[in-house]
Order: structure tokens, then C-alpha cells, then sequence
């Protein structure tokens, strides 16, 4: 953690006791999720965090902010994840995202979801052993608590894994949850990017843009595959899908020019900021340049690959 982190966390210590006020703490027990047994129909309703419609209010900023401080949001240089997972990362962001527009989910849970199985296989181990079934039934877990944490209507259960061979009974999938709960320390309130859209579309935006917000929501989601969500603060993430959705052209120095310009933004970090934007610029590229590039071209451009593999 930072020096200058550190001296903030303390300074609203002084003020406020500890920056972690009770609305926005995990304190949760079991009874947050469940209400007596682990039956689907004892859920208790979710709780939303985010203020959609309207700017966020600066001192609920101020507690996003520490919370990311307390949390770190930094790469762990001597975590080393196998190839493999890293591998079956990408299979679950697709599922999640397939069962998010199949159940009618805003952007946000399937973020969450991610931030849940980033977190998970940053703390736990996942067993070789049939390890495809076990990273789509923690996959299943961890996209059904996010809807919990986020969404108003919570599907049940069965309805979360509807593809075979991997069918799972509802109380595998009830034990995984409490598996990922436990890992997590039951930490559900995380902090994700669309915590900060609201504040920085306010603070970025010269005038009113409908369709701003879903361009934000669609790079979020497309960058997710691009970085994990442990490594980078959330709202670094959230300020260049912002800066992103307004202009995808923007150098390091119209960058840096951007973000120095509104004194609001100072508590980001700037370096931060640039690395998340290039990767959503480079993506964007790419995606670019695959819609361009005719079928036939690839098709046959592909064969001497495939024979120069074999010849080697």
C-alpha cells in the first residue's frame, strides 16, 4: 500500500472512526443470504449499492475510495495460476456472459461474477480432477451470488446451468456458494467499475449522452477478458471505459491532459488509467480488424500455419 493511501486511511480514521461505514462493510452472516436453511426459496432480497440515475455523492466517493485502498487491487507477483485455469478464466467469462443476456441481467452482476471467480482462484486452489465441472459449477456460484448482491428478480437455481453434460442439483451448487462465501470471508460488497460510472460520466461528459453508459458497460465487459479484476483498481478501470466511450483516439498525453483537467479526478491513478485504456484500445483494434477481414482470407491463410506446425 502506498504511503499517500496510508495517510488518507488514517486522516478519515480521524474523522470518521473507521472508513469503513456500516452500510458499505462486509459484515454479512449467513442469514444475509440465507434464511435458515439453504432452501432456494428462503432467499432474502438483494441489496443494491450502486445510484444508478445520478452522480455519486462525493463522500460516498470518499468511501469508494478507501475501500479500494483497504482492499490493494494490485497484481501479486509470486501468485503463479496455472495455464490451464487461466484458460478455463475465458471459457467461464463466456458462460456468464451467454447466462447474463439469457436471464435478463444487468452488466454489472456478471462483472461481479468475475471479480467473485478472480478472487476465488487467487486465494484457493481448483483440483485437477474433472476440472472442467468444477470450474463451471464454481462459475454457476459465483454469477448466483453476484445476482444476489445486484439483482432485483433472482432466478432459481436451476435455471443458472441448463447445458449438459453439466448439470448440477441445486444443493452441489448451494455448497459451492458457501465454499466461494467462506474463501471470500463472506467479503460480498466488493467494488466494482460501474461503482464510478455515474461520477465520472458527470465529471468527463461536456453534454447529455444516451447511449454513454451502455458504451461503458459493453467495455467493461470486454476488457474483463483482458485483465484480472484483482490487479487493477476499479475505478482506473472505470475512468478509461469512460474516456474510452467518449473518444477512442486519445494519446497517453491527451490522456494524462484529460484527467489533469478535472481537479475531481486527482485521486486517480494516472499510469493506471492509461494501461486499462491502451488494452481497450488494443481490443477494440482487434475486433476491428477481425470484422474487416474476409472468410476466405482466413481460411487460406490458415493452412501453411497448420503445415509449418506439423514440419517443426
Amino acid at each position: 500500500m502506498r504511503q499517500t493511501d496510508r495517510k488518507i486511511i488514517k486522516r478519515k480514521r480521524d474523522e470518521n472512526g473507521d472508513p469503513l461505514s456500516p452500510d458499505l462493510s462486509c459484515r454479512e452472516t449467513d442469514s444475509f443470504f440465507f434464511n435458515g436453511d439453504c432452501g432456494e426459496d428462503k432467499l432474502i432480497p438483494n441489496l443494491n449499492n450502486y445510484c444508478d440515475g445520478f452522480a455519486l455523492e462525493e463522500d460516498h466517493l470518499q468511501n469508494l475510495i478507501l475501500r479500494e485502498i483497504e482492499f490493494g487491487y494490485e497484481k501479486d507477483e509470486d501468485l503463479v495460476i496455472p495455464i490451464w485455469v487461466l484458460n478455463a478464466r475465458l471459457e467461464s467469462i463466456t458462460w456468464a456472459l451467454q447466462r447474463r443476456r439469457a436471464l435478463g441481467f444487468h452488466p454489472r452482476t456478471a462483472y461481479l461474477c468475475m471479480t467473485y471467480f478472480d478472487r476465488f482462484i487467487s486465494l484457493r486452489q481448483i483440483p485437477v480432477n474433472n476440472k472442467e465441472a468444477v470450474v463451471r459449477l464454481l462459475s454457476v456460484a459465483c454469477l448466483s451470488l453476484a445476482a444476489k448482491m445486484e439483482e432485483q428478480n433472482i432466478p432459481s437455481l436451476s435455471q443458472y446451468e441448463v447445458e449438459n453434460p453439466h448439470l448440477f442439483e441445486v444443493k452441489l451448487i448451494q455448497r459451492m456458494e458457501l465454499t466461494v462465501l467462506g474463501a471470500l470471508e463472506w467479503k460480498m460488497n466488493m467494488i466494482t467499475p460501474f461503482s464510478f460510472i455515474d461520477y465520472f460520466v458527470s465529471k468527463l461528459c461536456q453534454e447529455s449522452l444516451s447511449d454513454v453508459k451502455s458504451k461503458i458497460a459493453g467495455l467493461l465487459l470486454s476488457i474483463i477478458t483482458e485483465i484480472n479484476s484483482m490487479h487493477q483498481r476499479p475505478s482506473a478501470v472505470a475512468a478509461a471505459a469512460t474516456l474510452m466511450a467518449l473518444d477512442q483516439k486519445l494519446t497517453k498525453e491527451a490522456l494524462e491532459l484529460k484527467i489533469n483537467s478535472v481537479s475531481e479526478l486527482k485521486f486517480l491513478e494516472t499510469e493506471a488509467v492509461i494501461f486499462c485504456y491502451n488494452r481497450m484500445q488494443e481490443k477494440e483494434l482487434k475486433s476491428l480488424k477481425d470484422r474487416l477481414i474476409p472468410v476466405n482470407v482466413v481460411d487460406n491463410s490458415s493452412v501453411p500455419a497448420e503445415k509449418s506446425v506439423k514440419t517443426t
